[in-house]
């Protein structure tokens, strides 16, 4: 459902709307549990359509990046704009850490995935079949019956290679959004958060040498900062 302005209405208490921080956090968590506590055994999360996309890809991630930076003397306040303007969301911060010059008081957030190039692919085939193999060996052809299906055949990782793809993974995304920041299609005060759909299970010692080696590769940019985040283990990180 549309509302006035082209916003979902499940959307509507978010668009454009100064909100603070722990406010959007519990916004955002109450859409979450209610669309997981749809009964559907996670379709509804999995297939990621209409404001739930919305929700999974960028709302998710704003709250991780909050309930990171908010705490005393740095109260964060979000507007998050939903279309194509050049960035996600509006950040205004108040308190101490703000009058000392340690933190901005204004910014603009820009969201980004970095996934599999399968991963959805493993959505997909978690819902129509309950499960599949690692992300490496899916692949989407016609069965028997000239209907979609998705293969899954079982694929082996040698010593830290996961991590290895998974850092190119990265690096990828925050190149395509270097690249655009060069060519000045966000505002220059731009902080990019970098969703990460970790490709298999990640140990905190695995997670801490990815991102060394993300670190040791990522290009010199002119974001305000990059801020890391994967759901599964509830990592962050900052370049």
């Amino acid at each position: 459902m549309q509302g006035p302005t082209g916003v979902h209405a499940r959307l509507e208490v978010f668009h454009d709307r100064l909100l603070d921080g722990l406010e959007f956090c519990r916004l955002a968590y109450s859409f979450f549990d209610e669309t997981a506590s749809h009964p559907d055994d996670g379709h509804m999360l999995r297939e990621r359509r209409g404001p739930v996309k919305q929700l999974i890809e960028e709302l998710l991630p704003i709250c991780r990046y909050i309930q990171t930076f908010y705490g005393p003397g740095q109260y964060i306040s979000v507007r998050w704009v939903h279309g194509n303007q050049p960035f996600d969301a509006k950040v205004e911060t108040t308190g101490k850490m703000v009058d000392h010059g340690m933190w901005p008081s204004n910014g603009t957030l820009e969201i980004t995935q970095a996934v599999h190039e399968n991963e959805h692919l493993m959505r997909e085939v978690l819902n129509t079949k309950g499960g599949g193999f690692g992300l490496d060996g899916l692949s989407a052809g016609k069965g028997k019956r000239g209907a979609r299906e998705i293969e899954s055949v079982a694929t082996s990782y040698t010593n830290q290679s996961y991590i290895d793809d998974m850092s190119a993974i990265i690096l990828k995304a925050i190149d395509a959004k270097v690249a655009k920041l060069e060519n000045g299609d966000y505002p220059e005060d731009t902080t990019l958060i970098v969703d990460c759909s970790l490709t298999t299970i990640f140990l905190s010692n695995e997670w801490e040498r990815l991102i060394e080696m993300v670190r040791a590769a990522s290009p010199t940019n002119k974001f305000n900062q990059i801020f890391l985040t994967a759901a599964s283990g509830r990592y962050t990180a900052t370049l």
